[in-house]
């Protein structure tokens, strides 16, 4: 099966889905009936005393564990709700509409993939042999509400803890691991909340510094909306470069944005967010009340302590100059590699770091640059980049860009980057994520490692990339980008961190076919086999390091130290407070070390059959 890599859209997913250990489990049977060997599936129709090994964080005990499973599409508890009860209070139910996800029209279209209630903008992510992965055709929500307001959003949380309902909560789904969605849930659908509200100045709740000029952005909106308002007030906002992701998800995992190192990360320029809490209740969080814990939480500890209905951002007068070094570094792999770790970290040590980001392939056969500039002039860019043999040039400053196209096949409003095109509805073989410091790249002899490591691991991925991600990080960053990081729930690497090497695998849409359905299910063993093999050999490069919540791996079972360090302890303790139940919950989300609840689905059961009424078709 052809592959394919894409540069990642970074996520958006509001607060995380219900934790389903059955969510990729529709079986793949063969010809007599009988459950077909090395599928994700089959491994998770076992009971745990059947494969002890399975989801093994999962089985631990926790005081977040809750009392009895939620309810379901299939369950009585979930059908028979009295769901009119709703409407008589403003929130609108509907049922999930199927939707094809492999054909090359609208439904390939990442404009309305995100525009649906029910899709996600990836269509999957492949498993291991002791974790399931997940498949959108079996992990469709039954139904939804789309929510316009913090109000409805109370209502339909105290609607769902009232009758013990299974639940998520979505605005465009963009997680790789498909945290916005299970089968036969209720969906929180925020994506229609986009109202946007301009500050020249702003002053959180409570307190008496004034934070500047900000925007409060209601959960729904997308990066287009906030690149082309913030345009016409020349005023920049710290965002994500896939235009279709939201805000809310990209901060609460952290979010960096190629100008992160000048400017901060989403989750250190967050300064108040209105939250709707499990039980209902609607507070705002921010440094000075009495929610700063949560606050805090919300500063990169994911999507497992409520509903994010509006969150504000500190903006920033338009720059002089931005600019990019595009192009690829002379010589082979590990000659332009080593190149390009001489020049970064004498840029870095000359204080100059605050002015790159974006990203720099590794490829069996060479380096690419396309890493972006801020804050200097073309004469200083220029004299910088040099030493690479590549020109800086100067980006226009219009909206949109050159690369940004208008989507005129499915009349959904907004822009998107013609990459996304190719990007929407693939499906994850690999993800995972390292930060590394100046410390990784110092001397001579380190950087010949580092580039060996790098280019050894590109050779084994059949012509796809290794990616460096220089704004995936804070460290020798800005004093504005370091100001708050202290203050962010994201693991400490982040500090230091000069970038992060990651890997994001996915097999096109268009190669897919129609076999899709049942193969998706199996974990491709030499896929697995090299993905161990690329997180042994960077553990050992970067001992220790930490991964970036929103683009990590998806099998790491030691999730909660890779991706918040010392901070779990921290947000475990606030998850106890805000949602001791742990309604807001998914794979490897604060608090889903919990013991698991779900219901195995079985292809020789009639629950299988019941839950597939929401199931989405591939054709």
């Amino acid at each position: 099966m052809a592959l394919m890599i894409w540069t990642a859209c970074l996520l958006l997913v509001v607060v995380a889905a219900q934790n389903d250990i059955g969510r990729g489990a529709s079986v793949q049977v063969n010809a007599s009936g009988e459950q077909a060997p090395n599928t994700t599936a089959g491994l998770f129709n076992a009971s745990a005393q059947e494969a002890p090994n399975a989801t093994a964080g999962m089985l631990l005990s926790s005081a977040l564990a809750p009392p009895a499973c939620r309810c379901k599409s299939g369950q009585s508890c979930f059908d028979e709700a009295p769901w009119d009860d709703l409407s008589q209070v403003g929130v609108q139910v509907a049922d999930i509409v199927p939707a094809s996800v492999m054909l090359r029209g609208a439904e390939n279209d990442p404009l309305w993939l995100v525009d649906q209630p029910g899709h996600t903008y990836y269509s999957g992510m492949m498993g291991s042999p002791s974790q399931p992965g997940w498949m959108i055709t079996n992990s469709t929500p039954a139904k939804y509400a789309e929510l316009h307001s913090a109000d409805e959003a109370s209502q339909a949380l105290q609607f769902a803890s009232k009758h013990k309902l299974a639940l998520v909560v979505k605005s465009t789904g963009h997680d790789f691991f498909g945290r916005s969605v299970s089968q036969g849930s209720f969906l929180l659908w925020t994506h229609k909340m986009t109202s946007t509200e301009w500050h020249e100045s702003f002053t959180p709740q409570g307190c008496t510094t004034d934070a500047g000029s900000a925007v409060s952005l209601g959960a729904g909106v997308q990066f287009w909306q906030l690149y082309q308002e913030a345009a016409q007030r020349e005023l920049k906002v710290v965002g994500g470069t896939c235009l279709t992701v939201g805000h809310v998800g990209f901060t609460l995992g952290g979010g960096y944005g190629d100008a992160s190192r000048m400017y901060g990360s989403g989750a250190t320029n967050l300064v108040e967010a209105e939250v709707v809490l499990a039980d209902g209740r609607v507070v705002i969080a921010n440094k000075c009340n009495d929610h700063t814990d949560l606050f805090r939480a919300l500063r990169g500890g994911g999507g497992a302590f409520g509903l994010v209905t509006k969150a504000t951002y500190r903006t920033y007068p338009k720059p002089s100059f931005e600019g990019y070094i595009h192009g690829q570094i002379s010589g082979d792999a590990t000659e332009g590699l080593t190149k390009f770790l001489v020049w970064y970290a004498a840029v870095v040590e000359q204080g100059l770091a605050k002015h790159f980001g974006s990203l720099l392939f590794i490829r069996e056969k060479g380096v690419v640059s396309e890493i972006n500039t801020v804050g200097l002039s073309l004469k200083d860019c220029s004299r910088i980049a040099k030493p690479l043999g590549l020109p800086c040039t100067a980006s226009l400053q219009s909206w949109p860009p050159p690369e940004v196209v208008r989507s005129n096949v499915v009349g959904v409003k907004g822009w998107v980057d013609d990459w996304e095109v190719g990007s929407s509805s693939s499906y994850h073989t690999q993800s995972l994520s390292r930060y590394f410091r100046l410390d990784h790249i110092r001397t001579d002899g380190l950087r010949q490692e580092f580039s060996q490591t790098l280019v050894r691991i590109a050779k084994s991925l059949g012509g796809r990339s290794v990616i460096l991600s220089l704004n995936y990080g804070l460290g020798h960053g800005s004093e504005t980008a370091l100001r708050d990081v202290a203050d962010t729930t994201v693991h400490p690497d982040v500090a230091t961190a000069i970038g992060t090497v990651k890997l994001d695998l996915t097999v096109a849409h268009d190669k897919l076919g129609q076999k899709a359905a049942s193969d998706h299910f199996a974990v491709d063993q030499e896929a697995y086999a090299n993905h161990v093999s690329t997180r042994n050999q960077l553990d050992a490069l970067l001992v220790g390091s930490g991964s970036y919540y929103n683009e990590g791996d998806y099998s790491d079972e030691d999730w909660q130290n890779r991706y918040w360090g010392f901070n779990y302890a921290e947000l475990k303790r606030t998850k106890s407070k805000y949602g001791p139940e742990n309604v807001f919950t998914c794979h490897q989300c604060v608090g889903s070390d919990a013991p698991a609840c779900s219901r195995r689905l079985s292809a020789k059961s009639t629950e299988a059959a019941e839950n597939a009424r929401g199931n989405f078709v591939i054709v």
